[in-house]
């Protein structure tokens, strides 16, 4: 599939949006007076990558969404074109995003979670493994269906009202 320049330059802002945090460690070792550090470590982490994402975003449109897709695809070994998941793997699919939603969302509601030295040590590696699990459910189990089927849940759609009234 051939891709256009604001395509790839979509994605070069998408893949900045996901390593930016990794420059927020590094400025400390520059060495820049106080103000400076701090600022450019809260842009790396906190504000830098939601920007990058959306300029991505917006620049590599369905074409990006397209080739980043195929490209996951080809990293789990799958066909890069549409294929249709079997009930079983559907369902593991399913399984997958709504453990993935659970652990996303159930451990703000746990006091002092993040205490514990288990989660506090790995915290890092359970954020990995939770993204894995979305990641896993979407593309690699869920196939072309739940693809669509999220992109059905985001679409807007005008609203139909029945006229099935008694």
């Amino acid at each position: 599939m051939k891709t256009s320049l604001k395509s790839k330059i979509g994605i070069a802002f998408v893949i900045l949006g996901f390593i930016s945090p990794v420059f927020g460690l590094i400025v400390p070792l520059f060495g820049f007076n106080t103000t400076i550090t701090a600022s450019l470590v809260t842009f790396f982490l906190v504000g830098g990558p939601e920007i990058f994402l959306l300029i991505g975003g917006i620049l590599a449109g369905k074409e990006g969404v397209q080739l980043v897709k195929g490209k996951v695809k080809k990293l789990f070994g799958l066909p890069e074109e549409d294929y249709p998941a079997g009930s079983t793997q559907y369902r593991i699919g399913v399984v997958c995003i709504l453990l993935w939603l659970f652990l996303v969302i159930f451990p703000g509601y746990i006091p002092h979670i993040f205490e514990m030295p288990l989660v506090r040590d790995n915290l890092f590696y359970l954020s990995i493994g939770t993204d894995l699990l979305l990641i896993l459910g979407v593309f690699v189990f869920g196939g072309h269906q739940m693809i669509t089927k999220i992109s059905e849940i985001i679409r807007w759609q005008p609203w139909k009202l029945g006229s099935n009234r008694s």
